[in-house]
């Protein structure tokens, strides 16, 4: 029964002293007209045309190193931007020149180094 117990109380010690679980790797992405004060004003899902320059956000949580920000138009890339990551939380951004031909659907990915998509963000110019 000693035994037993002994083998009990060393289990729940060794439990109280485990490593944290890491969580994985996540991210937020949105588009929007203005970076100010580290975060992202006029976010929306449509944008005229004559914006002039439209602005990826992402917030990431235990991304090692790196993301990549790949903006589309419909299925066509118009872009790719490595965004260096320094701490387990962080925010980041990108842009793209949006010029009047781009009228249509678009998306931003936010990718890992790996690239992995982590999250996306669908909008339309008019």
């Amino acid at each position: 029964m000693r035994i037993a117990f002994s083998c009990l109380a060393l289990l729940v010690v060794a439990t109280a002293f485990a490593a944290p679980a890491v969580e994985p790797p996540s991210a937020t992405v949105v588009v929007c007209t203005s970076i100010q004060d580290n975060s992202c004003v006029g976010a929306a899902t449509k944008f005229p045309a004559g914006v002039g320059k439209l602005w990826g956000f992402s917030q990431v949580s235990n991304v090692p190193d790196k993301i990549v920000h790949v903006w589309f138009h419909g299925d066509k890339e118009l872009g790719r931007i490595t965004l260096p990551v320094k701490a387990a939380h962080w925010r980041t951004w990108s842009n793209i020149t949006v010029s009047k031909d781009l009228v249509g659907p678009c998306r931003l990915e936010a990718r890992d180094a790996a690239g992995k998509v982590l999250a996306s963000y669908s909008f339309t110019i008019q």
